[in-house]
């Protein structure tokens, strides 16, 4: 059986709070692509939003892995239809490609505000022993006893996403508001993340920056919680500038 094409190809657009007139929010997976770590800040914003995530490519029989963060954003706005996001998040990988989606839709006219959670919009150079750290932590992720063939499958689309990283580097600005959150980890997750924040503060003219007290990998639990959602919610709370 031959697999689909993109056009073909499963729709990925998951749902996770649907709120009738709310404005959308557009969450972007980091690597691996899984979207457990989103589930609980998903519920803080589903307070003013309605909620969607896309869904990495190649983590269901028959799916391609991607090649290329541009290839990444293009299909994220593919898989959103005639939805015009009033907010964008990603974290690690996601923020990457979230950046590269907000950039696409600023040529259409729309300047979503944008979320970054320790993201870089540097070429990745990491080491084999810091990827198959990564790779076991993800395969981790999928419990205690995952199927095979969906490993297979994971650890595929992470290879992608893994040579998708180390070949890009933003180069175009993004004139809407953006916040970037960096977390306090020095070995761990993403490096150079000065170098990488002051790269970002040159690509957007409209940048707030924060620093997170938790690691890479341990943003998202309820330990941390309250400080994410604080500084995002003080960020969508504040003025837009004219």
């Amino acid at each position: 059986m031959t697999e689909p094409t993109r056009e073909e190809a499963p729709n990925r657009l998951v749902t996770l709070v649907r709120r009738k007139d709310r404005p959308v929010c557009l969450m972007l997976p980091g690597a691996g692509g899984g979207l457990n770590p989103y589930l609980r800040l998903a519920s803080y914003l589903g307070g003013q939003y309605s909620v969607y995530a896309v869904r990495a490519a190649g983590l269901v029989p028959g799916d391609t892995p991607e090649d290329s963060i541009a290839e990444m954003a293009e299909s994220a706005l593919s898989a959103l239809g005639d939805r015009s996001p009033a907010l964008v998040f990603g974290w690690s990988l996601g923020g990457t490609v979230g950046w590269e989606v907000c950039v696409r839709l600023a040529d259409r006219g729309v300047r979503p505000d944008l979320v970054i959670v320790d993201s870089s919009p540097l070429p990745r150079h990491a080491t084999p022993d810091e990827d198959e750290r990564i790779r076991k932590l993800i395969v981790a992720g999928l419990g205690p006893r995952p199927d095979g063939d969906t490993v297979a499958r994971v650890e595929r689309t992470f290879r992608s996403q893994v040579r998708a990283l180390a070949g890009y580097a933003t180069e175009r600005e993004y004139p809407g508001r953006a916040l970037m959150l960096m977390c306090e980890d020095a070995d761990d997750g993403i490096s150079g993340r000065e170098v990488a924040l002051n790269r970002w503060r040159e690509l957007a003219p409209d940048l707030r920056t924060a620093t997170l007290d938790a690691g890479h990998y341990d943003v998202f639990e309820p330990a941390h919680l309250d400080q994410l959602t604080g500084e995002i919610g003080a960020f969508l709370g504040q003025e837009r500038e004219a």
